[in-house]
This record gives C-alpha cells, sequence and structure tokens, in this order.
C-alpha cells in the first residue's frame, strides 16, 4: 500500500467545498479544516499525521461526525474513518468480542452479531449513524446502559496512531509499548489516592480523562479521551447476549421531577433502560407537521407532566412482563401501560426517541441548541439537580426541555441561548459557567455521555482541582508532547465562546427569499440553521438522503450541503459556485423534510439559491427545457400532429442524442414523450357523466395532462363509476413545480397564481379539487402557500386531495356492502418520494387493502428519476444506481401488477426494468369496470 507523503496528499481533500461541510459536528463549534483525509487503512492514518505533523497542522479524528461538544472538527487536518475504514475483522461468539475498525457504525455491528444471538451493549440515540470509533473515543452510553454500561465498560482493547508515527495497543494487560506502560503506570501510581478522590464517582462521569482505570485496564482509560491522545485504528469490543424477550413499562406522572424522583427506584434486575421526559417535550413534538397527535398512546393524559419509559428482559416472555408489570407497582405514578408487542412498543418509544431532534425547535418555533446538553449527577439528585436547572433558564430568560437517561441520573436539554448579539453571547457563557457550578454542586458531571469537546473542557475546573487538572495535562503530554491532538479539547481548552458557529457574523452574506419561510421568520438563513448536525442524514436506512446512500461522502448529505450554505452566508469561504456543485446531487426528494427530526427542507433551499444564484445570469440549458416543459407541452398540444412528429424526431437514432445535448439532458436517458392528445382535448371529444350527480374538479397536470394520460382518464371513469361529475379546467393550470425545482421562483409564484385564479370558480362553489401526480399535490397542499400570500392559493392549498384520499372510503364502502368482491393477488407500489415525504401513502394502501390485494412496498425512498434531477447532465448514472438500491431488483422478481402514482416513478421502473408500472386509479378502474360494468 502506498503511503508516501505523495499517495497520501493525493488522497487529501483540500477543495472547499469539502473542507465546508466538515467545518461543524453537530455542536455550535465552526473550524475549517485545512484538509480531509478520508484513509482505508492504518497505513493511511499514520501517512495522515506525518504529513500534517510536517506542516504544523492539529489533527483530528472524526466518525459520523454526530458529536455535540464539537470533539470532531479542527482547523488541520480532519481524518474521517466512516466511509472507507469501517470493515468488522472478526466476531468472535465464543469470546463474545468483536474487533472492528473505527468507522464500523453502531447499526452495522449490531446487524453483524443478531445471527449468533449477540448485539452491542451501547446505544446512543445517533446508533444508525455514529462510528464505533466515535462512541469510544466519547465515552458513549445510550439508552441501555443501565443494563450495559458505558463504551468503556465494553471495550475489551484499542489500537492508537500517536502523533509520532507509532501504533499502540492498549488492553487490560497495560500498553504494548513498554515504554509508554511504564510512564502510565508510575502516573498512576504516584497519584493513586487523588485519582481515586475525584474520579470514577459514579457510572456517568464522564468528564475529563478516565484516569481511574490506569489501575485495572488501561485500553478503558483511553475511551473519552475525544481524540486528544491519538486517531483510533482498531478496537476489539465486549458483545452481551442479544435480549430474548423484552416488554416495556411506561410510567406518567404529575410532573418531570416526580418522574427524575422515582427514576432511581426503579434500578431492578431485569430492566434494561430508565427513560425519563416532561410535558413539555411533548408539547413541542406536537407542534412539528404531521404530529397533532403524537404521545395519544401515553398513559396519563392529558394530565401527565412526565413519563419514565422501563424496558425490561428476561428469558421469556412471560418473565419479560412480569418484570414490567412489578416497576407499576414500586412507585407512585399517576398512569401506566405495559406493552410487549413489538410494534406497539416502537410507537412508544419513537416518541422518546424524537427527542433529540424535536428539542432543537420548542413548541412556539423558536431556535435551541446544545452545549448544557449532556450533564450528569447521581440518579438520587437527579430531582434537585432538573429544578435547579429549570430555576437557571428562569433566571436567564432561556427555555429549555430536559430529557434524558434518568435512570443514570444523566439529563440531555437543548436551551434557546441567543447567538443574534453581542449581548446575547455573554448571557450564553454566564450561564454555562452558572450550570456548571450547579451540576458540581449536585455531585454531577458537565458530561455524562458526549464528552467535554469545545463545548465544556474550559469549565472542567469547577469540579476537578488544579492538581487534576495538571494530571490531565501530564497524562495527554505522555501521548502527544506537540499537543497537536485535538487541540483545546479537555486541556489547554478553548473557550466556551472560542469559534461559535452562531453568531453575528454568520449572516453578513445571507440571501434575501423570494419564498416566505413562514416556519422560519422569513429567514432563509434561520431555515438553514435548522440544520443542528445530529446526522440522520447520514442513516443508511430510510428515505434521507438518497445521494449521500450512494456516495457515502459527506457533502452529499443534508447536513454537509446545510453546511455549505451556511458557509456561503459567511462569506468567508464558499462561493456561489461551490455550493451549486455541492447541491447538483439533490434529488430535491424532500426525505429530509420529515425524516430530518428538525424538518430541514433542502429541497426548498436549492430553489432558493438558485433562483438567487442564477438571477441576472444564463442558466443551465436544461433550467430552459424541464423547467418550462409545461409551457412547451401546452404549446405542442394547441398545434396539430406537432406531439406526434416531435416524439418522432426525439426518438429518431441520431436526432435524439443531438436534442438531449443542445438541451443539457443527459444523454444516457430516453427522452419523454408527448401524448398523442392531451386530457383535455380527450375529454372535449366525450360525453361525461352529469346531472344530478356531486361535481369534483380533476387537477390537469402537466404530466398526466400532455405527457401520459393514462392514469388521467383511468380517474375520470373511476370517479364518474363512484358518482361524480367530473369537471377538467381548461387552459393552462400548473402548479409550477417544474420551475420551483429548477430555481425559477417568480415564474412558480405567477404560474401558482395563475392557476389558482382560473380555478377561483370552482373554488368558490366549495368544489374538491382532485390531484393525481404526487409531486404536482404536495406542491398544491404545502408549498404553493410558501411561495405567495395570495389568498386564492390559500384557498386551492385547502380544496386540493389526492385521488385516493377521495376514492379510498367509496371503495371500502362498495366492498363492505357487497357490491364489490375482494380480488387477490400481490401488488408492489412504489411510493413517490414527495408522497411518502408530506403526503399520506396510507390512502392508496387503504385501497388495495380493501379490494383484497396483499401490498409489498419499497422502502428506499425515492425512485431515483426525481423529475428534471434524473435527465439532467451527469445525473443518468447515479440516477439508475438509486434505482437498483431495491426498486429494480424488486419490479424484476414481482410477478404482478407495480403500482407507482407519480410520473417520475413509473418512466424510472420502464427505463430500469421493462415494465410498465400503473396509477392506482388504473387498478381501481379495471375493477370497478369489472364489477360496476
Amino acid at each position: 500500500m502506498n503511503t508516501t507523503p505523495q499517495a497520501i496528499q493525493a488522497k487529501l481533500r483540500k477543495d472547499m467545498p469539502t473542507r465546508a461541510a466538515y467545518s461543524s459536528d453537530a455542536s455550535l463549534f465552526r473550524r475549517v479544516p485545512a484538509a480531509v483525509l478520508e484513509p482505508s487503512s492504518a497505513q493511511d492514518v499514520l501517512g495522515g499525521i506525518a504529513y500534517a505533523r510536517e506542516r504544523g497542522w492539529s489533527i483530528v479524528g472524526r466518525g459520523g461526525g454526530s458529536s455535540v461538544a464539537g470533539n470532531a472538527i479542527g482547523d488541520g487536518l480532519v481524518i474521517d474513518t466512516s466511509r472507507y475504514f469501517n470493515r468488522i475483522l472478526n466476531i468472535d461468539p465464543e469470546a463474545k468480542t468483536a474487533t472492528v475498525e473505527p468507522g464500523v457504525i453502531c447499526d452495522q455491528l449490531r446487524d453483524a452479531a443478531a445471527p449468533h444471538g449477540l448485539t452491542y451493549g451501547p446505544d446512543p440515540s445517533t446508533h444508525s449513524r455514529c462510528t464505533i470509533g466515535g462512541m469510544v473515543a466519547n465515552n458513549a452510553c445510550g439508552s441501555h446502559s443501565v443494563a450495559y454500561g458505558t463504551s468503556a465498560d465494553n471495550l475489551v482493547d484499542i489500537t492508537l496512531a500517536l502523533a509520532d508515527g507509532r501504533e499502540v495497543t492498549f488492553s487490560a494487560d497495560g500498553c504494548d509499548d513498554p515504554t509508554l506502560h511504564d510512564a502510565l503506570s508510575a502516573l498512576y501510581t504516584r497519584n493513586q489516592e487523588l485519582i481515586q478522590r475525584e474520579l470514577g464517582r459514579f457510572p456517568r462521569q464522564v468528564s475529563g480523562y478516565g484516569l481511574h482505570y490506569l489501575g485495572s485496564d488501561m485500553a478503558k482509560a483511553i475511551a473519552g479521551s475525544e481524540g486528544t491522545l491519538g486517531v483510533i485504528t482498531r478496537m476489539t469490543v465486549r458483545l452481551v447476549d442479544k435480549p430474548k424477550y423484552t416488554a416495556l413499562a411506561v410510567l406518567s406522572f404529575a410532573d418531570v421531577f416526580a418522574a427524575a424522583d422515582a427514576a432511581p427506584k426503579l434500578r431492578q434486575p431485569g430492566v434494561a433502560t430508565i427513560e425519563g421526559m416532561g410535558g413539555d417535550l411533548l408539547d413541542a413534538l406536537r407542534s412539528k407537521n404531521g404530529q397533532e397527535h403524537a404521545g395519544e398512546n401515553l398513559p396519563g393524559q392529558p394530565h401527565a407532566g412526565g413519563w419514565l419509559y422501563c424496558e425490561t428482559e428476561g428469558n421469556t416472555l412471560e418473565e419479560a412482563i412480569a418484570a414490567a408489570e412489578a416497576l407499576t407497582t414500586t412507585v407512585e405514578h399517576t398512569g401506566a401501560v405495559v406493552v410487549s408487542d413489538h410494534a406497539e412498543a416502537r410507537a412508544l418509544w419513537r416518541i422518546r426517541e424524537a427527542s433529540a431532534g424535536t428539542v432543537t425547535r420548542l413548541p412556539d418555533g423558536g431556535e435551541a441548541w446544545p452545549n448544557w446538553e449532556d450533564s450528569a449527577v447521581p440518579p438520587e439528585n437527579l430531582a434537585s439537580y432538573l429544578r435547579g436547572l429549570y430555576a437557571l433558564m428562569d433566571t436567564y430568560g432561556y427555555r429549555g426541555i430536559p430529557f434524558g437517561h434518568f435512570g443514570e441520573g444523566c439529563v440531555h436539554v437543548r436551551i434557546s441561548f441567543d447567538f443574534h448579539s453581542t449581548e446575547g453571547i455573554t448571557n450564553f457563557n454566564n450561564f454555562m459557567n452558572d450550570a456548571a457550578t450547579l451540576v458540581t454542586k449536585h455531585g454531577g458531571s458537565l458530561s455524562g455521555e458526549h464528552g467535554d469537546g469545545r463545548a465544556r473542557s474550559s469549565l472542567l475546573h469547577t469540579m476537578y482541582s488544579p492538581e487534576m487538572r495538571a494530571i490531565f495535562e501530564e497524562f495527554k503530554l505522555l501521548f502527544d508532547p506537540q499537543r497537536i491532538m485535538n487541540p483545546g479539547v479537555l486541556v489547554w481548552a478553548d473557550a466556551v465562546t472560542d469559534g461559535l458557529r452562531m453568531e453575528p457574523a454568520q449572516r453578513t452574506h445571507e440571501i434575501t427569499p423570494v419564498q416566505l419561510f413562514p416556519r422560519d421568520n422569513g429567514s432563509f438563513t434561520d431555515a438553514v440553521n435548522r440544520c443542528v448536525g445530529v446526522s440522520a442524514c447520514r442513516s443508511m436506512d430510510g428515505a434521507m438522503c438518497p445521494s449521500f446512500q450512494i456516495t457515502h461522502d459527506e457533502i452529499h448529505s443534508t447536513r454537509g450541503r446545510a453546511r455549505i450554505l451556511s458557509e456561503l452566508f459567511r462569506g468567508e469561504t464558499i462561493t456561489g459556485d461551490d455550493a451549486t456543485t455541492a447541491l447538483d446531487l439533490c434529488l430535491s426528494c424532500k426525505a429530509c423534510a420529515s425524516e430530518c427530526p428538525v424538518n430541514v427542507d433542502m429541497a426548498t433551499y436549492k430553489a432558493e439559491f438558485l433562483n438567487d444564484h442564477y438571477a441576472g445570469r444564463v442558466r443551465p440549458r436544461v433550467h430552459y427545457l424541464m423547467g418550462w416543459l409545461p409551457i412547451l407541452s401546452h404549446i405542442a398540444h394547441k398545434l396539430p400532429l406537432v406531439p406526434r412528429i416531435t416524439n418522432w424526431a426525439l426518438h429518431a437514432p441520431g436526432v435524439s442524442t443531438a436534442v438531449a445535448k443542445l438541451g443539457g439532458v443527459d444523454t444516457g436517458r430516453p427522452l419523454i414523450s408527448f401524448a398523442p392528445e392531451s386530457l383535455q382535448k380527450w375529454a372535449r371529444k366525450r360525453s361525461g357523466a352529469a346531472g344530478s350527480r356531486e361535481r369534483i374538479v380533476l387537477w390537469p397536470d402537466s404530466f398526466n395532462n400532455k405527457l401520459n394520460t393514462g392514469p388521467a382518464r383511468a380517474a375520470v371513469e373511476t370517479l364518474e363509476m363512484l358518482g361524480y361529475e367530473v369537471i377538467i379546467p381548461e387552459g393552462f393550470v400548473c402548479c409550477g413545480l417544474t420551475w420551483h425545482s429548477t430555481g425559477q421562483l417568480a415564474m412558480t409564484r405567477r404560474v401558482l397564481e395563475h392557476s389558482a385564479h382560473a380555478l377561483k370558480p370552482y373554488l368558490d362553489q366549495g368544489l374538491q379539487v382532485v390531484a393525481l401526480e404526487p409531486s404536482c399535490t404536495v406542491m398544491l397542499q404545502h408549498d404553493a402557500t410558501t411561495q405567495t400570500a395570495d389568498p386564492a392559493v390559500r384557498e386551492l392549498a385547502e380544496a386540493t386531495h389526492t385521488f385516493a384520499e377521495i376514492v379510498a372510503p367509496k371503495i371500502q364502502e362498495l366492498v363492505a356492502e357487497g357490491k364489490v368482491r375482494k380480488h387477490s393477488g400481490s401488488i408492489l407500489t412504489q411510493v413517490h418520494c414527495h408522497e411518502k415525504s408530506l403526503g399520506d401513502p396510507q390512502q392508496s394502501s387503504l385501497i388495495l387493502a380493501a379490494l383484497g390485494y396483499d401490498e409489498e412496498q419499497i422502502q428506499t425512498g425515492c425512485c431515483g428519476l426525481a423529475g428534471n434531477w434524473g435527465f439532467e447532465d451527469g445525473h443518468a448514472e447515479m440516477s439508475l444506481e438509486l434505482g437498483e438500491r431495491e426498486l429494480f431488483p424488486r419490479v424484476r422478481e414481482h410477478n404482478g401488477p407495480v403500482v407507482a402514482d407519480g410520473f417520475s416513478c413509473r418512466t424510472q421502473v420502464e427505463q430500469g426494468t421493462g415494465t410498465q408500472a400503473q396509477h392506482v386509479a388504473e387498478i381501481v378502474r379495471d375493477v370497478l369496470r369489472e364489477e360496476l360494468g
């Protein structure tokens, strides 16, 4: 393996978008690195360290970048192990251990251990994307630490790459470097009495170095060192038996203080978690779109103000349930529920697990930030500490929503700090010092599992004596005498206000938005600042973020793009062209709008940026072709034979390639075709149902009106068979989606207002509007009112319904009455990404279920075409690769109909597999034809 300086330099990423993407983690702090290295081996790490050392750069290791304390950023070399240095080297079922590289994801290890009946015990809320290396570096724990302890407790051995180029391994036997071993042993022996007095007082005392382990297990002393000693290159961790059976008891209390007071009393055999939250967290969750009824399954409603989640384990289901039920008689409470069904338990757990993102926005939409998000006290002191913390926040006029691992005395809270003024930053600094004094008064620790980082290292003087802090410094120097490993953390610490990401200077080059941004005070900057870096967009599960799931590149995560936009607003590092490059692979799929805990909506941000960036400039050719496609297709259908002639030309050999290149379309994709006649023309030629029927308006979106009219015709026939008179508006109407996705916002607004006023006569009659295309439906229902304050547009949004929403109850009624019989067979469905994010795909599922079909739903989110994105030059390869994740293989193996309501989804399925997918309207129409005649 070539690790020469030249080879390492070739692997370094020094481009500004990459550096900007790595400028922060999930903390308040900002450090723009000189370069980023993504190693695939220990040799790469050592080569990178040597390269940085020669240039006087600092060095910091990084995993998933989910650190809330600023442990994973630096202004020198950032070594990101998550992309390539992420192999599970060995699992030993007999010894119950696993040897892993630092970039292995927590869930990746747990999944690999599961076939052996084992699991990895620590499970922070970021378990779907945090790395084992990062967990050990911060001594992370998670909700099951009551049973399984900290990352240090589960560490067998660990290998570090040191600043001087050595690799050394630590274990219970000591250090394999004799000189370092002897020095560490001597340090412990000389200071044993002081170390035993100040360290290891309670399980969640994570702040500072774990020197109390030096006398028994040197590996554990390395855990929690936050990258200040070296870069982790390998670890062996302990695995535990996976629980055979679990049950969940949720207990309600009058308030969060009563819950905190009860928590220590519930630490009993068989109890694996004791998680707490208050009613203010539930209020915050219910303030989010689509979450208005969250928590209705919690006990003690509507008067409860605090809850404890207690998961129990057993060798039999009865044993786990008995342990859970026993907890309900152990303490006084206002209500309790015990569940053992996995789905019921998951529904309850989702409320608690949403906490980390939910509390970044207060119920009134106000911002809340970390930095005092991880304090811990002995559990018996928790209730008193919480009362003091609430009182301290009141003193400063702050609001925050505490929750956390109450059984371990660990509290997570995000607070409404003001970083927009000098006075606000001064108050923040004063609060941090007062909070540190408060937690120390309660015998606690500044950090319970996140580490001290840049958030709290400068406050360690409140809980440790000068003598202990001097020992910390001596310990650090044994590993890193040049002090280049993550400087500013733990020892010789940066001030808590040094290098804040959130500060007035962040807004010097902010963009004045065209969109209204109603949830963010009309501010594009505030909208981008929704991203707090918790890195849910780096998860390989779920729909977010498809471009990251393919590239594994931080730039192409939602967080990376948000960081780049934030840097753009500062005007110090990023240019508009840099941001254009970073946003290029954003599909505008809107998965982040729902799956991101704080509802970052990168599709909206991309549109706003493109609108500003290309103001007064010539745009990419594809913006004109695809953005203006609705008007181009409208004109084409105004002229006789033009659609047919155009289709022939677009698919003629040579001509299609030339047209694609001329229009900026990727030549790796077939061009789309026009329908031979528009839906509106088809409707004019037929005699529809009329009379005393209920009238309903079918929205003639550009895709179903001008490109493929089959689904719309099926919808018309279905609605008529269900007793409606269907009205199809004449003339040009459009939701403006294609202009929005290409960042042509003035035209988006103009088209929306024109269309809303064109439908005004129907809206004034109170008629419902049925939309077939999911992306257009979401545009009308959700995005339209963020583009314009025109009342007619709001009326249109409120009147718009999906086809399935209108039809589902009618079909259920017909089946219940025996007028339509149940069918059989399996239908594979691809839910459009916009509908999955902001719509209600359950309605289509209800239709299929009522008709007797077994639905198999694709789980990977966006199909990969994403409207105009998949046609843009340079995107075809990734677009098809996205389809190969699950969609294409499932379609190929499926023996039965495939349903995809989105025009893009059907196009992607056809071009990727040759299969013709259908709209659910076509399925229903065919059944009703057969059943009703």
